[in-house]
């Protein structure tokens, strides 16, 4: 294992197992937590996609696609610590060699173009301001939507025209503004999972261009009637 690896596991406070998956924990990195989990039950891999995992933290999502056929494997994460993280549970679970980490704020450090056929990311989606390494990985400014917005801006530019789009979103952040906004960028967006907690619902949404528009017209206005019906359980 890499000396770099060797250290930052020292530092890791906890190591968890999750779907056969072995993963270390930092104090400055965000842990697998339910909303990790249902970004995951959520996630359907094609055999050798081209997978992005934004917003990496401990690496268990590009990890996991890397496992389940994915070819390559690209994560980034805006907390350094955890793209070193990511990179060292990438080497410990066999995959380093289709797990690439990289330390970048969303799409910044990627050149036009470079496409993907899936994008996962649990972005910070708490309506909070608050700063640090840790804090970064769940704070969304005053709407929860600061990070969303700017990820959902560019999307376009770095997925394969039948790719898909799966990422997570709190009741808090107003989901039905990504779906619509989804929508309008040309998508057939849905709700596929979601858990309810005291406070809020975590909500899994998959995302795929509708390819031939008019001829989706009614599969898309069920989906955005199942879609409401959902938020307003």
């Amino acid at each position: 294992m890499p000396q770099r690896c060797t250290d930052i596991i020292k530092k890791s406070k906890l190591k968890m197992t999750i779907y056969n998956i072995k993963i270390y924990v930092h104090p400055k990195v965000y842990p697998p937590s339910d909303d990790t989990y249902l970004l995951l039950e959520a996630l359907n891999i094609p055999y050798r996609a081209k997978f992005l995992d934004m917003g990496s933290g401990t690496g268990i999502v590009g990890i996991y696609a890397a496992l389940n056929g994915a070819s390559y494997v690209l994560s980034i994460d805006i907390n350094p610590i955890a793209s070193l993280l990511t990179y060292c549970n990438a080497h410990i679970n066999g995959v380093s060699e289709i797990v690439d980490s990289i330390n970048a704020s969303l799409f910044m450090a990627l050149r036009r173009k470079r496409t993907f056929d899936i994008i996962a990311f649990n972005p910070p989606y708490l309506p909070v301001e608050e700063e640090g390494l840790l804090e970064r990985a769940w704070s969304g400014g005053v709407s929860g939507r600061k990070v969303i917005d700017e990820f959902l801006r560019d999307i376009d530019e770095y997925l394969v025209e039948n790719g898909e789009i799966f990422m997570v979103q709190s009741s808090l952040s107003n989901p039905m503004h990504t779906l619509t906004y989804l929508e309008k960028k040309g998508f057939k967006a849905e709700i596929v999972k979601s858990k309810r907690f005291f406070f809020e619902e975590i909500l899994a949404i998959r995302a795929y261009r509708r390819v031939k528009r008019a001829s989706h017209q009614s599969s898309f206005s069920r989906t955005r009637r199942r879609n409401q019906r959902w938020l307003s359980s």
